[in-house]
């Protein structure tokens, strides 16, 4: 009797986090194709010395305010990430009518992001390898629009990048 409730427990307990996992291992599938070679394409274009236009911004649609924007800085060796924390929701000067969830604040603060947003967004900047692992940064991106936004594998996510602007072609599922 007793293993048998052991069981239970464990299996109550690990069905939310299977569903996690599995909902993150959708986004991937849907998805990390497309930000690697986004990622890849804004790396190889223009001057590494200018971080002009250098940035991928990723939005989830479904979200009041959920997005995840970074951006190639230093000569292409380091990744400053910003997520959404609502600072910028409204016009500036108005009172701040928005603010992210605990659990969302949560979730980036876990992924390293600095979670203050007095000032502006969650912020983080990662150092890149040489040369950059651009699977590290998509899963890093996705992970963060996942865990803080609710982002899935069955949403049309937006993409704003100046210098990759439309979905590889490699990476578009042939039925």
């Amino acid at each position: 009797m007793r293993y048998w409730m052991l069981g239970l427990i464990f299996a109550l307990t690990a069905s939310p986090l299977a569903a996690a996992a599995d909902s993150f291992r959708d986004l991937l599938v849907a998805y990390r194709c497309e930000v690697v070679q986004r990622l890849e394409q804004i790396y190889a274009t223009g001057d590494l010395a200018s971080d002009r236009h250098r940035f991928i911004a990723i939005t989830v649609p479904a979200h009041p305010h959920g997005y995840v924007q970074c951006i190639f800085h230093d000569k292409g060796t380091g990744l400053y990430c910003e997520a959404a924390s609502g600072f910028w929701y409204d016009k500036a000067g108005a009172p701040r009518t928005f603010h992210q969830t605990a659990k969302a604040i949560a979730a980036l603060a876990q992924l390293g992001f600095d979670t203050d947003d007095s000032q502006g967004n969650f912020n983080i900047d990662r150092d890149l390898s040489d040369p950059p692992d651009f699977n590290a940064a998509a899963d890093f991106m996705l992970r963060a629009l996942h865990d803080g936004y609710d982002a899935r594998g069955d949403m049309s996510l937006e993409f704003n990048a100046p210098f990759a602007r439309n979905t590889p072609t490699s990476c578009i599922p042939v039925s």
